[in-house]
């Protein structure tokens, strides 16, 4: 998927005007609709639901990408993060496209953490890169890579942080940048923004209670909108 690789090659930044400003939390609870627009064009559409239960965060989404070059591919995530650091415990996806399954799976706890595709377990342990104090998971188009990125930045005071992408089995770091970021059209003017700067720019916009309103990737002519709560 074209969306996928500018993802996964991330580096975060915090950035707003004048100085880094943190949401206040990570979303509430509830259902949230994203849309996916490439170059205007609809390109995909999320689902996301947030449920607390007492320490931890569980995040699902199911998502349907239609501009690929194999046609429809459907995919179903599941995340779950602790509630007072929004470190990430498991990951889940499953990925339908051109009739084939396939499966993903991360896990972490105690400093060290695995990987597995299809089944397999990967031999090479997962940790924190040297000089990172957080972690984030961030995998193919999926929504949930960036919803977690601005609380998680808030409660940690991360300079630097571990990314991790289970579909390619592999951890990659992400730099924290000060930078204010400009403010596109239709964002609501009390949103924060949380941007990326290397290797692809990207902006996660957020208001004053952590819901992720809009996701912008200049370079890829790509963004990711709120459409409904509920």
């Amino acid at each position: 998927m074209k969306i996928r690789l500018a993802f996964i090659a991330s580096a975060a930044a915090i950035a707003c005007a004048g100085s880094p400003s943190y949401a206040a939390g990570f979303m509430p609870d509830g259902t949230y609709d994203y849309s996916f627009k490439q170059n205007g064009n609809a390109i995909a559409d999320s689902t996301v639901t947030v449920k607390r239960s007492g320490s931890v965060i569980a995040i699902h989404e199911s998502q349907t990408v239609t501009q690929t070059q194999v046609g429809s591919v459907q995919l179903t995530a599941d995340e779950t993060v602790l509630a007072d650091s929004y470190e990430p415990l498991t990951f889940g996806c499953t990925t339908v496209s051109s009739g084939k399954t396939s499966e993903v799976k991360f896990a972490y706890a105690n400093g060290s953490g695995y990987f597995q595709i299809n089944g397999e377990r990967m031999s090479v342990p997962v940790r924190m890169l040297p000089g990172t104090t957080a972690m984030i998971v961030q995998d193919q188009s999926l929504t949930l890579s960036f919803l977690t990125l601005p609380a998680l930045l808030g409660a940690s005071r991360a300079t630097s942080l571990t990314a991790v992408v289970p579909t390619a089995s592999r951890t990659f770091l992400m730099s924290v940048d000060p930078s204010p970021q400009t403010k596109p059209a239709g964002v609501p003017a009390a949103d924060a923004g949380v941007g990326v700067a290397l290797p692809i720019s990207f902006t996660v916009w957020t208001d004053p209670a952590g819901v992720v309103d809009e996701v912008d990737v200049p370079a890829q002519a790509l963004s990711i909108n709120l459409t409904k709560r509920s």
